[in-house]
């Protein structure tokens, strides 16, 4: 474990907000909300997977055969444009998105391309680089881990 780190846990002040939060959030900012649309709120809350828009659309189009990709896209904009997701570079080809905003690090396996949110242990706080930053702006800040998860390591001592 990384000094100064600990596992996704405990109550997050900056995790997505409650569904009646965050449909009442978007109704005040002026957009429509269809049942794709809450489709895709409702799939967000709690999500810890850091889901890709087409993996979004593959599990809700199952349920709601009418829904389209451009909707799901559409719908993480408006919940990023009011701060409800982050959009993430993680990979190359795609953006993942994740529901909890606080600021954390994100652990991607090596092996098994799983994603680990890592956050500072309570009373600690993310440090800033060490270099010349004045005169900057600094708006957002992404730092990802790489390595080999603990299941994967398991797996690995097991023979597998």
């Amino acid at each position: 474990m990384l000094k100064g780190l600990t596992p996704s846990g405990g109550d997050r002040s900056g995790k997505m907000h409650s569904f009646e939060t965050t449909i009442g959030r978007l109704r005040s900012e002026g957009f429509k909300l269809t049942p794709q649309r809450l489709s895709v709120i409702r799939y967000l809350i709690g999500n810890k997977t850091h889901p890709t828009a087409a993996a979004i659309y593959t599990d809700l189009k199952k349920k709601y055969p009418s829904l389209s990709f451009s909707t799901v896209y559409n719908t993480l904009n408006m919940l990023e444009k009011i701060g409800e997701v982050q959009s993430l570079h993680l990979f190359d080809e795609f953006l993942n998105y994740d529901p909890d905003t606080v600021a954390h690090y994100h652990f991607i396996c090596r092996r098994c391309s799983g994603i680990i949110d890592i956050f500072p242990r309570d009373g600690e706080n993310m440090t800033m680089p060490e270099g010349d930053i004045s005169g900057h702006r600094i708006e957002s800040a992404h730092i990802v881990l790489k390595g080999t998860c603990s299941s994967c390591l398991q797996g690995a001592a097991v023979g597998e």
